[in-house]
């Protein structure tokens, strides 16, 4: 019946998401706008029940079960199954003139359990569903219809309080509650295990649907909004997938030796083809550089430097040493050279470049830079803005061309350094269009430094990632994707 302790939706992208589906004997939130689909989600959860021998119970609060049959008329739902019964809830405010009381009837009118007026208590709410005890999957479509019968914002608390208590505790079912957006269904959002979001917003003018998780406790759930549709069968999530598949690879990828970053990644940084890091100014790309040199430097690559304002030989120096590695080692050893755009190096060291205000220039300095280095793999760390400022848009463009074109191997890594902010929209289209893979870091408001991957051949796109600075190398780890996804790796 069930995926461990999940009941799937009906949707194979959802599930995905969800580890496998909803939690078992829990109540769950699905809200959204009108037109949504929040009931058709809610009942293809119980066809999918239904079609593993599974108990189910459909309630509307706001239909007559003529209307609801009307309503799916254009889907493949068997209303008519065996195993799915459908009934209709309202409350309804008591004849006696008491505001703080409300009388449960059916939609068609009559009283619910006998032919008196019947309070709306959890015991009379449980004594309406006896028949459904053992039930496996149950949806209360929907709480709005109770809010609207009562201007009692804590009487109505109550209601959904003992309506959760009634089908997950004494029913045991695991129970999907519906609501529109903002129209003080917030308790829910607060007691239920978990929330589903439904919006529609329209794309260049088109209309489309979006779906999110919200909250899933105990769920190591997907985060990011996929689109869906809605279909004869119920709602149809995608995509499936958002990185391309292995069958059309065309790239390696090299471990960064960050676990989570890695993954991220699908493996690691695209190598034989450009990478974009982007931040915003503020985040602290000091730990993430000393990574990426230290596993360069492991890899036995020529380092190649066009260093930011943070990279001085004073900062690269206490960031090596923070792995074990000299710098004047690598000085010596021609086993590392810098393009130096911001005038902080020694122009008078062999291996710095310091007169590269051309592109005819800085291309000169990289053939020089290959003639030296030999058959070793090249890391390339490239400042973007300062290749902007110093060179110029054209120029700048035209070295962008030539390191993929005429320095770029296979085996190479190739990685652009760029604060958006810094340069104009017309250049950041630029380098967003000429890499293969863009990571991009930021710090927020309260502090906290992300990590998101926003185009990739492989690798978690769209997600983003927590960074937290630890005092062993590599002095910082990266959240680790949710599991249950896609596998990226490419092999």
């Amino acid at each position: 019946m069930t995926q461990g302790d999940r009941l799937p939706t009906g949707d194979a992208v959802v599930d995905r998401m969800l580890r496998g589906g909803i939690p078992e004997g829990r109540a769950v939130l699905v809200r959204g706008g009108p037109g949504t689909g929040k009931t058709t989600f809610a009942m293809q959860f119980l066809q999918e029940g239904i079609a593993t021998g599974e108990r189910c119970l459909f309630v509307s609060t706001e239909q007559t079960r003529e209307e609801l049959r009307d309503s799916f008329a254009g889907y493949e739902f068997d209303l008519d199954h065996e195993l799915l019964g459908v009934t209709t809830l309202h409350p309804s405010p008591s004849g006696t003139g008491d505001g703080d009381s409300l009388t449960l009837r059916t939609l068609e009118g009559g009283n619910t359990v006998d032919d008196r007026e019947i309070p709306f208590t959890t015991e009379n709410v449980a004594r309406y569903f006896e028949s459904a005890r053992g039930c496996d999957r149950l949806v209360l479509d929907s709480v709005s219809a109770l809010r609207a019968v009562t201007d009692d914002g804590e009487l109505f608390r109550r209601q959904l309080l003992e309506l959760i208590r009634v089908f997950s505790d004494q029913l045991g079912a695991t129970t999907l509650f519906t609501a529109e957006n903002n129209d003080g269904h917030d308790p829910l959002s607060f007691t239920t295990h978990g929330v589903i979001g439904l919006r529609r917003e329209r794309i260049d003018d088109d209309p489309h649907r979006f779906l999110e998780v919200e909250k899933m406790r105990g769920v190591d759930h997907d985060r990011r909004t996929v689109e869906y549709t809605l279909e004869p069968t119920g709602i149809e999530a995608g995509p499936v997938r958002r990185s391309q598949p292995p069958e059309l690879k065309t790239h390696k990828h090299t471990s960064i030796g960050i676990d989570g970053l890695d993954a991220l990644c699908g493996g690691g940084l695209a190598t034989g083809a450009g990478v974009l890091l982007e931040h915003d100014g503020h985040a602290n790309l000091t730990a993430l550089f000393g990574a990426l040199l230290s596993r360069a430097v492991e890899r036995d690559s020529t380092l190649v430097l066009s260093p930011t304002i943070r990279m001085r030989p004073s900062s690269v120096r206490t960031i090596l040493e923070g792995h074990d590695v000299s710098l004047d080692d690598l000085l010596e050893r021609d086993r590392l050279f810098v393009i130096d755009m911001i005038g902080a190096w020694d122009g008078s060291r062999e291996n710095v470049y310091a007169d590269c205000h051309t592109a005819d220039a800085v291309a000169a300095a990289y053939d020089d830079i290959a003639r030296r280095a030999g058959d070793a793999p090249r890391f390339s760390l490239v400042n973007a803005d300062a290749m902007v400022n110093t060179l110029g848009p054209e120029e700048a463009r035209a070295s962008r061309y030539a390191l993929e074109s005429d320095w770029l191997r296979p085996e190479d890594l190739l990685v652009h350094i760029q604060n958006p902010k810094e340069t104009s929209e017309q250049m950041n289209g630029f380098y967003t269009n000429a890499a293969e893979q863009i990571l991009r870091t930021w710090v927020t408001d309260a502090g906290l430094q992300y990590v998101s991957l926003r185009k990739s051949p492989c690798g978690f796109v769209g997600t983003t990632s927590l960074v937290e600075y630890t005092t062993e190398p590599p002095y910082l780890t990266v959240q680790e994707p949710p599991e249950e996804r896609e596998n990226p790796y490419a092999e």
